[in-house]
Parts: C-alpha cells; sequence; structure tokens
C-alpha cells in the first residue's frame, strides 16, 4: 500500500491526542473498486496486519460516538461524504451515494479497543455512468470564509507553517443576522477535514470549544506546503451543515 501522510488530532475535553503513521496497521479490503454512480452498499472489511485477523465492532472503541468514520472524496476535492457503516456477518456495510464520476478515495478511521491505537486506512473505488468528473487535481486559492444557505463559516487569516502546531479560530454564523443554535455534531464542536490538493493524506480534526458558543479553535499540525481542502461540518438548528474552505499553508 502506497505509505500515507496522516496526522490526526482529536481534541478529548480539554486535552489533545496525537496519532501519526506512515503506514496503517489496519488495512481496508474490499471487493468494490468499480460501480456505476447512483446509490452504492459499500461494504469492507479491516484486517489487522499484525495479527492476520478481522476486525469487528467489539474490536473498536468508541471514538466520537461512533466505531468507524467513513471519509469519501473524489480527485477534484468537490464530493465528499462522511458516514458511519455497520459491522453484520464479518463485514462493514454502509449506503454511499455518488453522482459525479472519478476515482474516489474512501478512508475509514477508528480506534482499536485493546490498546487504543486509532488508524486510517484506505482504498479506491472507481465510479462511472454519472456526471462528467470533475477537473483534477484542483485549483485551490485561500478562502477562508464559505457559506450553505444562511449557515456562515469564517476562519482565523493567520498564516500556517509548515510541520508546526497552529492555533485556527473558526466562527460559525448567519447571514440574516439571526443568532446561531450550535449543537455538538458527533460529540464535537465541529469536524474538519482537510486534504492536500493530491488527495493522499488526511488530517482529520475537531476544534475545541471556544469562549462563545459559536466559536471554537483549531488545534492541528499541517505536515507538509501545499494547498489543502477543508470540510467543516457542525450543526446548526439542527441542520447539519458541510462547507467547503481551503487554505495555503507555507
Amino acid at each position: 500500500m502506497k505509505k500515507l501522510l496522516l496526522l490526526l488530532c482529536l481534541a478529548l475535553g480539554a486535552q489533545l491526542a496525537h496519532a501519526h503513521g506512515e503506514e496503517s496497521r489496519v488495512a481496508l479490503e474490499s471487493d468494490l473498486v468499480k460501480s456505476q454512480a447512483g446509490k452504492v452498499i459499500y461494504q469492507f472489511q479491516l484486517v489487522d496486519t499484525a495479527s492476520n485477523k478481522l476486525i469487528a465492532d467489539t474490536d473498536l472503541q468508541l471514538s466520537h460516538e461512533k466505531k468507524i468514520h467513513l471519509l469519501v472524496y473524489d480527485p477534484s476535492l468537490r464530493e465528499f461524504q462522511h458516514v458511519h457503516p455497520e459491522f453484520k456477518d464479518d463485514a462493514w456495510s454502509v449506503e454511499l451515494n455518488f453522482s459525479v464520476n472519478g476515482n474516489y478515495w474512501v478512508w475509514a478511521q477508528g480506534q482499536l479497543a485493546a490498546d487504543g491505537e486509532e488508524f486510517s486506512s484506505f482504498n479506491r473505488i472507481e465510479i462511472t455512468g454519472g456526471a462528467a468528473a470533475w477537473p483534477a487535481p484542483p485549483i485551490l486559492e485561500d478562502v477562508r470564509s464559505g457559506t450553505s444557505g444562511i449557515y456562515k463559516v469564517d476562519l482565523g487569516t493567520n498564516k500556517i507553517s509548515a510541520g508546526k502546531m497552529i492555533m485556527l479560530s473558526v466562527k460559525l454564523s448567519r447571514t440574516d443576522g439571526s443568532q446561531p443554535q450550535i449543537e455538538p455534531y458527533l460529540g464535537a464542536f465541529a469536524h474538519v477535514v482537510a486534504v492536500p490538493e493530491d488527495g493522499d493524506s488526511l488530517l482529520h480534526v475537531h476544534p475545541m470549544n471556544g469562549s462563545k458558543p459559536n466559536e471554537g479553535m483549531i488545534h492541528a499540525t499541517f505536515p507538509q506546503a501545499g494547498s489543502y481542502r477543508l470540510w467543516i461540518q457542525y450543526i446548526d438548528g439542527g441542520i447539519l451543515n458541510t462547507i467547503p474552505l481551503s487554505i495555503k499553508v507555507f
């Protein structure tokens, strides 16, 4: 498997837990490597390469309220899904929805119950028969403000340097001037998934709560310079929002 460049940063209360790795101990294996666009039942197995044993739901502990987080995106970094598979009959399964062609990344993230080791493993699935694939690789500018309907996200404007821990503010608001009603999403203020232009690595962070209910702070280390797509996910007034932004790392 191609070497991964991974930094997973989880905010747990007032503490941060970090996991680093080039090769994941856990392999994601699936017979479904190509499919038609539309609703797809994606089945896969997780294998502990240290013991060559299948990983069941009982082998995992809850991580932000779920056993597995499945993160899916296309090479253009325009299409994105964050779903949570269920385990049955020795396999994990979840419904995915594809409308655009492309060779998608599928990442599984979780935490082993036996020793607490966190893992992030990927495979690919080629989607055909849908809308034409977006141009790739993407050209990402530094865009730190975005909206979805009346819902708005603003990131801090400070410079981000590769290889250094940064603090980046997150402010959630509404364009109509009404007060946002922020609720925890999977046990966190928000979920932030960052992917470099080539798509080959993943940064998944959970901002810590700030001094106001609609403000948070990202603590993260971006391992290399370049442009990154960010998907910000949070709940406002019972509605789950996913807002794409992008940043430059120097």
